[in-house]
Order: C-alpha cells, then sequence, then structure tokens
C-alpha cells in the first residue's frame, strides 16, 4: 500500500497563525507517500512565504500562489493537477492525527470502498464528535448511502476522507457559493459504490478560527443555505430521515436573525420564507419517522412553530440560543476571516 500515491489538497488563506501545525501533521504522516498540493488563494499574510519554504525544504510539497478566488476555486485548481491513487482534503488551520491517512489507505483497500472516513473532532471553541460512533468500522453499499448520509453515518464535509482518484476525474465544485462539500456530498451516491468508516478519531477540526459560517452573515449566506438545502431536498425525495433531517436543521440554519450589515430586513424576512418552503415539502413526512418521536418535547414543539411561523420561530432560535451540541455541522469553513 505504501505505493498507492496519495494527493493532499490544502487551500490556504489567512491562517498564517496555524499554518505550521497543519502542514506538519500532514508531512508528519506514517505513510510518506503523499503529494501535498498547497493552494495559497492570495492570502494576504505570511502563508505564500511559509508555504514556500515548506516546499524547499520537502520534495513532496507543491505550492500553486493564485488569485483569492475562495475555498472551492483553489481545491478545483489543485484538483486539475493531482496525480495520486487517493484524494484528501484538508483545511488549512486544522491538524491530522500522525497515522490518519495510513489508516484511510488500508481500510479502503482492505474493503475495496471508493470513500474511506475517519471520526473528526471539533477542537476550540466547543469540542464535539462530528458525526455518531459505532464502536468499530461499517461498510454501506450503494443504495444504503443518502440514507447513511442523513443518518449522519457518513458525514456531510470532504476533510476526514479518502477518495479514490477516478471520483474526481470530471467532478468539481461550484464556486460561487458556500457548504458546495456538503452539497457534493449529497450526490454521494452518483460517485460512491461502497463506503467506509471507522470511529478512529483522527482528524481536528479547528472551532476557534472566525470564519464566514460562524463570521458577520450577508447575502450569499443566504443564498449558499438555500442551494444546499435544495439540494439536500432533492436527496431526500424517498428517504425519510432526510425528509427529517432537514425539517430538523432548517430552523436554526436558515435563517439570518437579526438583520444587519449587509444583511436586510427584507433579505432576511425572504429568506426565512424561501427556508420554509423547502421545510414545507418535508413537514409532514418528517413528522411520521422514529427520529421525530424520539426528539426532545421542546424541539418538536420549536419545529411546530416554525411550521406555522416560520419568522416567529426564527426569532425564538436567536433570543434562546441553541446548545453547542445542536449547533450546525453542516458545510464548511469558507473565507470571512480565513477558510
Amino acid at each position: 500500500m505504501e505505493t498507492r500515491k496519495i494527493s493532499v489538497i490544502v487551500p490556504i488563506y489567512k491562517v498564517e497563525r496555524y499554518l505550521c501545525r497543519c502542514l506538519d501533521s500532514i508531512t508528519g504522516q506514517t505513510h510518506q507517500n503523499l503529494e501535498i498540493i498547497l493552494v495559497d488563494d492570495g492570502s494576504p499574510d505570511h502563508c505564500g512565504a511559509i508555504c514556500d519554504q515548506y516546499e524547499a525544504s520537502d520534495k513532496r510539497v507543491r505550492v500553486l500562489h493564485t488569485k483569492n478566488r475562495g475555498a472551492f476555486a483553489a481545491r478545483n485548481t489543485a484538483l486539475d493537477t493531482a496525480s495520486g491513487d487517493y484524494i484528501g482534503f484538508v483545511d488549512a488551520d486544522d491538524w491530522l492525527e500522525s497515522e490518519m491517512y495510513a489508516v484511510l489507505l488500508a481500510l479502503a483497500e482492505e474493503t475495496h470502498a471508493d470513500v474511506a472516513q475517519c471520526e473528526m473532532c471539533n477542537e476550540g471553541s466547543y469540542a464535539q464528535l462530528r458525526s455518531k460512533t459505532l464502536g468499530g468500522t461499517a461498510v454501506y453499499l450503494k443504495g444504503q448511502l443518502t440514507q447513511e448520509l442523513f443518518r449522519e453515518n457518513i458525514t456531510h464535509g470532504l476533510n476526514n476522507k479518502l477518495f479514490r482518484r477516478e471520483i474526481w476525474r470530471n467532478r468539481r465544485f461550484p464556486e460561487e457559493y458556500y457548504h458546495m462539500d456538503a452539497a457534493c456530498m449529497t450526490e454521494v451516491e452518483r460517485f460512491c459504490g461502497t463506503f467506509a468508516r471507522t470511529d478512529a478519531v483522527l482528524y481536528h477540526y479547528n472551532t476557534t478560527n472566525p470564519s464566514i459560517t460562524r463570521g458577520r452573515k450577508k447575502p450569499l449566506h443566504a443564498a449558499s443555505a438555500e442551494k444546499l438545502f435544495e439540494a439536500y431536498s432533492t436527496a431526500a425525495e424517498d428517504v425519510p430521515e432526510g425528509a427529517f433531517f432537514i425539517c430538523r436543521e432548517i430552523p436554526s440554519f436558515g435563517r439570518l436573525i437579526p438583520p444587519g450589515g449587509d444583511v436586510s430586513l427584507r433579505l432576511a424576512v425572504g429568506h426565512v420564507r424561501r427556508m420554509h418552503k423547502i421545510f414545507e415539502r418535508h413537514w409532514d413526512v418528517a413528522r411520521e419517522t422514529a427520529e421525530y418521536r424520539a426528539s426532545p418535547r421542546g424541539k418538536r414543539l420549536l419545529w411546530s412553530i416554525y411550521h406555522r411561523a416560520p419568522l416567529l420561530a426564527s426569532v425564538l432560535v436567536y433570543i434562546y440560543g441553541t446548545n453547542k451540541a445542536d449547533r450546525p455541522r453542516i458545510g464548511r469553513k469558507e473565507d470571512y476571516g480565513s477558510y
């Protein structure tokens, strides 16, 4: 397996405080046959110089300096040049356990999986596992994948996964929205025949660094959320778990309350109403699921209020907040301060 090359793609923007930790965790992998593609996405700090230092000291590192176009454009640029048998994605402010790629590669090869996934853990502002722990490994086959995505046994991001190169041969990310990694995963049935996962916690997701999903909102947040949940809505056809997932997430995820800055009251209200239409498509199915019946009474009350009065529910979510464990886990740390 050591002959298998892994291309590791790292988009980089305004993360000089965290970058060396990230790159050291990649160059220090026990699986050494790596192609490490660093895309300096026009970062205005010292990230470009740091990348050049790593390229000079490690022949596996290749640096691409580009104009600032966003994380998904940076990933697409790297995918155009990647030559590995497998592809991995890492955020430049996160870090990996040293055996991550060795474990994922062994899992993929042993199970003949197109995608292998490890557990990831939030680090920083709030700590939690990002998916459900199964107590070992699991293998999912085509026909199960969308269901397992909405059950959150398959996570919605890219970074804790290893993909066979063929998946990305003719596949690229839309560049004009946020959350496009999660939207990509809604198509998992199209590009994956077998999916394997391990509970080993090997990827550390930094929640301390300011990012666009936790920062000041702007109109693109609304458009991106709507785009993402339209993708979820399409994937959720005939998947009851998907209906429940959508109705569970939208009341907290699909709001821009209070308006301010770049977000006008008119935009915020319109956004809530558009998200509510997606919610309504799935509400009747969601209420019949075992997951809905097992949910706390307070959550079911909130969803019922959202069903009848989405603006009121959005205000209530803002006033009373949500528990840390209930904060949206969808999507990426796209750039507002950094990626």
